[in-house]
């Protein structure tokens, strides 16, 4: 018979029922205990040996879920030598512990957007789910299905087999439906707060600002020194790739949430910090860009007319003031991305020839691979390893001086230096010159009103609240990081959001975005590299490998269709394509990351997988294929870490599937005779085991519901969160 007994713990006294366990009083109390084998609904097992506490009297630091109560007992929970086995059971779990946390795809994407989430969305025909997964971390899924870097696809798994995911693709195709709609989707705002922000900039990182800041319930104002908005996007990308009109029907949606944008006017003159504050205005959020071009820097360019920089060549273009190219022969010196829009926009404006001069070789570019390929297809002549000496020019020809290039040692930017070869000078006359070699800020509104702090020509901000030297004022974007890509900045500019809202708010501790923090502790990644990886590790369910399957092409306009026209070259993805593509993704990303108590204690407990890495740990490492056998669970044997709740509760529940087999290091807990789940006919997909499982080896198949109710809405439990709260009551659910 159960009584009340008193116990200390921790130096408290607490009372307790004598026929609990260690675990369970202090449960009771509040007092939390890490455990990944424990089940309220099974008898105490300890097998995964991290609940361990001392007990005064007793010897080493004996597991909780094991020990009984007893009145008068004195408990620590949290010591040193605790902590230390705790950490040790760990490292020990997580040693053989094979799959990644997150995908590579998700932990390269600045904006940590969940690229296998709306891929998975996607290839299932949920489209809406899926652009509100995107907006989530991004409010210009339109403009990066265009424009993006694409660092994710860079990282792609599928690059093991025969090439990467149409990652942005998959992005605008989602975007484009949404867009389409009399109603496209906006998110639930909070209620007003009754303060404003006024943001500077209406280019990536000052939208992405407003629409951030106009979801928490602030009014918001962006000044926009531009007749447009869109910034870079606008002025500084060619309409070929980004259609004005779809730009302007992105940023419609941000202004739909509230937003009020404000053309014409120039911070430092027609508007300052000290206006914008009488005006009442709580926060201030300067996102400025990257918006001047650096010149050539040789002999004779001063002296020269027909010397453009680049990126106000394609803002005139935008403006509809380009120079007269019909016929021409223009040279751009450059290798990035700037300069693939220059020398692709001058072929359009009806250039007879178009000379791209680049120091370095094709594979040292900085511009994306897509955007090369694309110059080349279009008839750009490369002029590799050269570079400009000098200028010089008569009437209105331009004479350029150029020397051949040899690539040296590795530079800073991991790059081989290039070095003049002696001797291999020559001449080239062209009509006009373009240098598209970089960008740096257009500072000029720093004074008296606006001090600033500056380094390297970048505004100085606190790297946890995004504020300047100045009180209220914050920075984000280009202006920061100096010319980047248009994802960082949008990046830049949802955490200056979050970090001024809390700010107006009062709340003074620094801003932690809630996606944010599932990348600040354990995350066990297979490989850092593609190349790394083992083709073995991606067998289907069937233990085969896994089919080749291209990627999906865009369609595009052909190289005819784009002569002396602006219109967008890529068309799209249809329905049929879109899945096609979205079920290349090898869903290399755990569907249980940010909930799994293993990856939780490691963070908590500094856990390294590394710790335990002896030869015959390594040589018995197997790598299983997943199996997806089953109409309701996918198994991952390779993040099994043997606790033995899905066996004990399957036995429990009079099933009996799952059972131990093999010894030591090659224990695996399988059906009988070790057959995929989906051919044992036991089972009565009751759900249970899902529910028990503490990590990923056990989670319901995408978007498809468990039939009884056994099984509870969560993947999975940490004992407490369980709806049914014993077997019976489960098995009585899964007969009816």
């Amino acid at each position: 018979m159960s009584t009340n007994i008193n116990i200390t713990i921790n130096g408290k006294k607490y009372e307790a029922k004598s026929d609990q366990t260690v675990l369970d009083a202090c449960r009771q109390n509040g007092i939390v205990i890490p455990t990944l084998c424990h089940d309220p609904r099974l008898k105490p097992f300890g097998s995964c040996m991290i609940c361990r506490v001392e007990i005064e009297g007793e010897r080493g630091v004996p597991l909780s879920c094991g020990a009984q109560i007893r009145d008068g007992m004195v408990i620590t929970t949290e010591s040193d030598s605790i902590n230390k086995a705790r950490k040790t059971c760990l490292e020990l779990l997580v040693s053989q512990h094979y799959g990644d946390c997150t995908a590579p795809c998700v932990i390269e994407c600045p904006a940590h957007t969940d690229v296998q989430g709306y891929i998975n969305h996607i290839e299932n025909g949920n489209y809406d789910e899926a652009l509100k997964l995107i907006k989530e971390t991004n409010p210009l899924p339109i403009v990066c299905g265009r424009i993006c870097a694409r660092p994710c696809e860079a990282k792609c798994r599928r690059n093991i087999f025969e090439g990467k995911i149409g990652i942005a693709y998959l992005k605008r195709f989602v975007a484009d439906i949404d867009m389409n709609k009399n109603a496209p989707y906006l998110p639930q705002k909070k209620a007003a707060t009754g303060k404003k922000a006024a943001i500077i900039g209406a280019g990536p990182a000052g939208l992405t600002a407003a629409w951030f800041l106009a979801q928490e319930g602030h009014g918001v104002t962006i000044f926009e020194r531009q007749e447009n908005p869109g910034g870079m996007l606008r002025y500084g990308i060619p309409s070929y790739r980004m259609p004005r009109d779809i730009l302007d029907k992105e940023v419609d949606i941000i202004k739909s949430l509230g937003v009020e944008i404000i053309y014409n006017k120039d911070f430092g003159k027609d508007i300052t910090v000290k206006s914008l504050k009488a005006d009442g205005y709580s926060s201030i959020l300067l996102a400025v860009g990257s918006q001047v071009g650096y010149p050539l820097g040789i002999d004779g360019e001063a002296d020269c007319s027909n010397i453009l920089i680049g990126v106000d060549f394609l803002g005139d273009v935008t403006r509809g003031k380009q120079p007269d190219f019909n016929g021409k022969k223009i040279a751009v010196v450059g290798g990035g991305n700037t300069a693939m829009d220059c020398v692709r926009t001058a072929i359009r404006l009806g250039a007879e020839n178009v000379k791209l001069i680049y120091r370095r070789t094709i594979a040292e570019m900085p511009a994306d691979e897509m955007e090369i390929e694309e110059a080349q297809l279009e008839g750009i002549e490369f002029n590799i390893l050269t570079n400009p000496l000098s200028v010089s020019q008569n009437t209105s020809i331009v004479t350029m001086k150029l020397t051949k290039m040899e690539l040296g040692e590795p530079d800073a930017s991991g790059r081989r230096s290039p070095r003049a070869v002696a001797g291999s000078e020559y001449n080239i006359d062209v009509d006009y010159v373009i240098s598209a070699i970089g960008q740096t800020q257009d500072l000029s509104f720093i004074n008296d009103d606006c001090n600033v702090s500056i380094n390297r020509d970048c505004l100085s901000v606190n790297k946890d609240t995004f504020m300047t030297n100045i009180e209220g004022v914050f920075a984000a974007g280009d202006a920061v990081t100096g010319p980047k890509t248009a994802i960082l900045s949008i990046t830049g500019g949802k955490r200056a959001a979050y970090a001024m809202s809390q700010y107006m708010n009062g709340i003074k501790e620094p801003c932690m975005l809630s996606y944010e923090t599932s990348f600040q502790g354990y995350n066990h990644i297979k490989a850092k590299n593609y190349k790394e990886i083992d083709p073995v590790t991606f067998l289907n369910e069937k233990n085969e490998p896994i089919e080749k399957a291209d990627k999906v092409k865009m369609p595009m306009l052909t190289k005819q269709q784009r002569h002396n026209n602006f219109e967008e070259v890529e068309l799209g993805y249809s329905q049929e394509l879109a899945k096609k593509e979205a079920g290349r993704c090898l869903k290399c990303g755990c569907a249980d990351a940010n909930e799994c108590k293993l990856r939780q204690y490691a963070t908590v407990y500094k856990a390294q997988q590394e710790a335990f890495s002896g030869e015959s740990l390594q040589t018995s490492q197997t790598i299983h294929s997943i199996d997806g056998s089953h109409q309701y669970i996918v198994r991952d044997r390779n993040k099994c870490i043997l606790c033995a709740r899905c066996v004990r509760i399957c036995i429990e529940s009079g099933a009996g599937v799952f059972g131990f087999v093999g010894r030591g290091f090659e224990t695996t807990v399988e059906p009988p005779f070790s057959l995929p789940l989906g051919e044992e006919k036991s089972c009565t997909s009751c759900g249970l085991c899902v529910s028990t499982c503490p990590t990923g080896a056990l989670t319901p198949r995408d978007n498809i519901a468990l039939p009884t109710t056994a099984y509870t809405d969560k993947t999975h439990t940490d004992c407490d969160d369980v709806k049914l709260t014993n077997i019976e009551d489960a098995v009585k659910q899964v007969k009816k």
